[in-house]
């Protein structure tokens, strides 16, 4: 026996010594080619993004509010106060097919859409004033619900945190516009108006009684207005600062088990409500590739578009792959000396900018161009003492977001 407990002991010593925690994605700024086991620590270069519009939406659905795809078919509804119904829209040019009401319902304040193998679930937990006491879901079955039978069972819950139930309009931060199910449950993001956080809640999704268990907090700097997960686990969290007007999306992948915020986390901008009006609700339909809706934002009207996180969160390949080519353009040679030839792989007919930074984002190197035809190359001299050897970022920018390689100094 103490032979057997001795093997165990050298089996698992020699696993923890050969498992060496730090940042294993390769499109980090602190990427760390010897780590093994991602420790949540990656970091990343400001990353803009500009959704595709695919339509404005009807006037009936200026309050659009979450999202699901089933069945292939796009739903989405209405915020609290209008009709319990939910909406199916055409994917291509954002009209509305059909309307199915659900019966003896009502919506005091659905938030969003979230979905499994059997059921959709509908999120009636809108909580504008942090004091509500009668938060539920709604689930309903999809057979049932395709075929016109719409009578909803709930889950009734309460914040496991919640102590305080003292009106606060949106100075709370009990509020919540985000949710989907995931291994067996649902995970609710709360949408935090005073420390522009969200916290991730836990909850059966069985009808009932339930206490919504919190697990993590993470620090979105804004508000989170829907959440959506792909088949294979990455999830994404949409929203908008309150303060600023700025949109996006956070990206949660490589994480363990569901500790969302214990993996990756990388944001990702959609510029101000001008390009997305106020997003509210998202959904993946295959692989990375999905739909975002906004309601309407002062003047500007209800919106349906769609987005692709793919480029960020795809199967890592390996660092010698990563450090030749971004897609956009690739550089030669690598590691680097004095000067780094670029090679434009596409037409970039708008202005744009190459960026050299380092490891933390501080960018060293701006060099603007106004057009650049593929097959073109392009030389960026570098000073003998201009650079310290190490690992280094070169962005090419547009207006329309950044293209990065990792690239290294001998």
């Amino acid at each position: 026996m103490k032979y057997f407990s001795s093997i165990l002991f050298l089996v698992f010593w020699k696993m923890a010594a050969f498992a060496q925690p730090g940042c294993t994605d390769p499109q980090a700024m602190n990427y760390d080619l010897q780590a093994t086991e991602n420790d949540g620590s990656c970091t990343y270069a400001p990353t803009n993004y500009i959704p595709t519009q695919i339509a404005l939406l009807d006037a009936t659905l200026e309050e659009s509010s979450g999202l699901a795809f089933f069945n292939n078919m796009l739903w989405t509804h209405e915020d609290g106060g209008n009709l319990p119904r939910v909406y199916q829209l055409d994917t291509l040019t954002g009209a509305i097919l059909q309307q199915t009401t659900i019966l003896l319902a009502n919506n005091i304040d659905w938030e969003d859409l979230a979905e499994n193998d059997e059921s959709l679930y509908i999120g009636d937990f809108g909580n504008n004033d942090g004091d509500r006491t009668d938060l539920r879901i709604l689930r309903i079955n999809k057979a049932s619900f395709l075929a016109g039978q719409t009578i909803p069972d709930y889950i009734s819950f309460t914040y496991s945190d919640q102590t305080d139930f003292t009106p606060a309009h949106n100075a709370n931060n009990y509020d919540c516009e985000a949710f989907f199910f995931w291994n067996d449950s649902l995970h609710l993001f709360s949408k935090n108006w005073v420390d522009f956080k969200t916290r991730h809640y836990v909850l059966p999704a069985t009808p009932g009684l339930h206490v919504a268990q919190l697990r993590d907090s993470f620090d979105v700097q804004g508000q989170i207005t829907g959440a959506a997960i792909t088949f294979d686990g990455r999830a994404a969290l949409l929203g908008y600062n309150v303060s600023t007007g700025a949109t996006f999306i956070w990206l949660l992948f490589d994480y363990p088990g569901t500790r969302f915020f214990d993996g990756n986390k990388r944001k990702i901008s959609l510029g101000t409500a001008l390009a997305t009006s106020q997003p509210e609700g998202i959904v993946f339909r295959h692989d990375g590739f999905g739909y975002i809706s906004s309601e309407r934002f002062s003047a500007l009207p209800p919106r349906l578009m769609s987005f692709d996180i793919d480029q960020w969160t795809a199967d890592p390949v390996d660092a010698t792959s990563v450090s030749a080519t971004g897609g956009r353009f690739k550089v030669a040679p690598n590691p680097f000396s004095d000067a780094l030839t670029i090679e434009f792989l596409e037409n970039i007919p708008e202005d744009f900018a190459l960026e050299l930074s380092d490891e933390k984002g501080v960018i060293l190197k701006t060099i603007k161009r106004n057009a650049a035809a593929s097959g073109e190359y392009f030389q960026l001299p570098l000073a003998g003492n201009e650079l310290p050897s190490g690992n280094y970022w070169l962005t090419l920018r547009t207006e329309n977001g950044g293209y990065s390689l990792l690239v290294s100094r001998r």
